[in-house]
This record gives C-alpha cells, structure tokens and sequence, in this order.
C-alpha cells in the first residue's frame, strides 16, 4: 500500500465536526494546524474535555478500544489534519512500520497519566467530602441527644 493510501489531509472550517459521540470510530486525526475542542454530553449537558491543537492525535480510543466514540470534537478554528484509516493504524501496530506510533504511544501514556492523576484528585476529595460528613452527622447526633443530668 502506497504511503498516499494510508493517509488523507482534509480542512475542517471553525465549527466544523470531526466526528461526534456515539460514531464508529474509522479514523484516527492528527492536527497538523488549527485547534479542535473535544467534549462529551452527559445527561443532556456538555462537558468540555479538552482543546488541542497541532501535533495532538485525536480520535484512538475508539479504534484501540473497538467501542463507538466516548466524545466528539469540534474545529475551534480552521483546522488541517491527517486522517489515518483504523485499517491502516491496526496494520501499522502489528507490523510497527508506521511512524505514527511512536507519538501515538506518548500521546496514550499522557492521557493515562491525565486521567490517573484526576483519579487521584477525586479520590481525595471523596475522601474529604466523608471526612466532613462523619464531623457533621456527629455533631447532629450531639445536638440530638438529650444530655442526661
């Protein structure tokens, strides 16, 4: 397969959609200019994720994962990417010939990274947030008692 075949540059105008949650994920993105916001809809409510821009790699997840996209992403500006077809990337990972991978790889390690720190962060403050209800039904339960004199 010819290097043009595996690879396609495509223009995304400010507001344009890459791919939207809940798609099949057929390509893997790489920005090689422009910015693009990625975020999700929980109950009816949008969450921003994040906003990258040029040398990110968007949209793997799905094609690592073989699950429908966990996001969408958005063209905050005009954008060019390289579009990497899923075949292309899964052929490349069995073969380690595609020079994608190595970034690709820095790219999953910092997200694992991410979101193992956000892990962390809302561990505590879970951990917090019970400390403070154990001091609060305790001190409830003070002024709820009778005082035996």
């Amino acid at each position: 397969m010819s290097d043009k075949a595996k690879f396609t540059t495509k223009d995304f105008q400010k507001g344009n959609t890459l791919f939207l949650q809940g798609e099949c994920g057929d390509y893997v993105y790489i920005i090689i200019h422009g910015a693009v916001e990625i975020s999700r809809t929980v109950n009816d409510k949008k969450e921003h994720i994040a906003t990258i821009s040029s040398g990110d790699i968007l949209g793997e997840m799905a094609i690592l994962s073989d699950e429908p996209r966990c996001a969408s992403a958005v063209a905050t500006e005009d954008t060019r990417v390289i579009m990497v077809k899923d075949r292309t990337l899964r052929l490349a990972l069995l073969n380690n010939d595609l020079p994608i991978l190595k970034p690709l790889t820095s790219q999953l390690v910092l997200r694992f990274k991410e979101m193992a720190q956000q892990a962390t962060y809302y561990r505590n403050k879970v951990k917090k947030l019970e400390q403070e209800m154990a001091k609060l039904q305790e001190q409830l339960l003070q002024h709820e008692l009778p005082a035996d004199n």
